[in-house]
């Protein structure tokens, strides 16, 4: 079972009240897919899914108080949601070791070979067409 959990819409907004749900128990959802609208101090936006799958359980109701990081409902069959931070985190820890490194050590090459062959260029041509 996958579960869907109200993301982070934009700064300072931690909550907003539920004004539609747009999805019921027994009906497929895919994700994108807009499932509810919310209200928050800003403005009214509609939230899409992030999981993919059956609705089997809504776990809150219009008119409710919704936080961030709370259960809005439960998938079966689902995708997406719980399931995508975890591999997320073993990829991120093999390659860190590894990425500092190569940035550091090339910018620094080109920016300084780059700076000095455009300066005697220019001279080198002006003069040139200034003699003849």
């Amino acid at each position: 079972m996958t579960e869907f959990k109200l993301p982070e819409l934009g700064e300072n907004i931690d909550q907003g009240d539920l004004v539609r749900l747009m999805i019921a128990p027994g009906t497929s959802v895919t994700e994108g897919q807009p499932v509810i609208e919310l209200e928050t101090d800003k403005a009214v936006v509609e939230v899409p899914s992030s999981v993919t799958g059956t609705v089997k359980d809504i776990r809150v109701k219009e008119g409710e108080k919704v936080k961030v990081g709370q259960v809005i409902f439960t998938v079966e069959n689902g995708a997406g949601g719980a399931r995508t931070p975890a591999p997320a985190k073993q990829a991120a820890s093999a390659p860190k070791p590894a990425a500092p490194a190569p940035p550091a050590a090339t910018p620094s090459a080109p920016v300084k070979a780059a700076a000095p062959a455009p300066t005697p260029t220019a001279p080198t041509t002006t003069a040139g067409f200034s003699s003849s």
